[in-house]
């Protein structure tokens, strides 16, 4: 993170048809691996930030309902039940 914060409306097709405000960092320096493999490092802020760190999140096995208060997430896990059921 390189500085401040921003919140913004996030979904995501492993939680189809749901859609919350998530805080993430405004501005980030990543570090990667080009396609030879030769290292990289970047920065990105805004929307491109939101996008890399909601990808980097399912590398680490989370999803943005994680980033949710436990309300809120158990209010989703119900709601996606229902519709497994139905």
């Amino acid at each position: 993170m390189l500085g401040g914060l921003q919140r913004r409306e996030e979904g995501c097709l492993s939680v189809p048809g749901f859609f919350e405000e998530v805080e993430r960092a405004e501005r980030i320096r990543v570090s990667a691996l080009d396609k030879l493999g030769n290292a990289q490092i970047f920065e990105a802020k805004g929307l491109l930030s939101v996008c890399i760190q909601h990808e980097c999140d399912h590398l680490e096995g989370r999803l943005f309902v994680d980033y949710l208060s436990t309300l809120k997430r158990g209010q989703i896990r119900k709601k996606l039940a229902k519709l497994a059921r139905a």
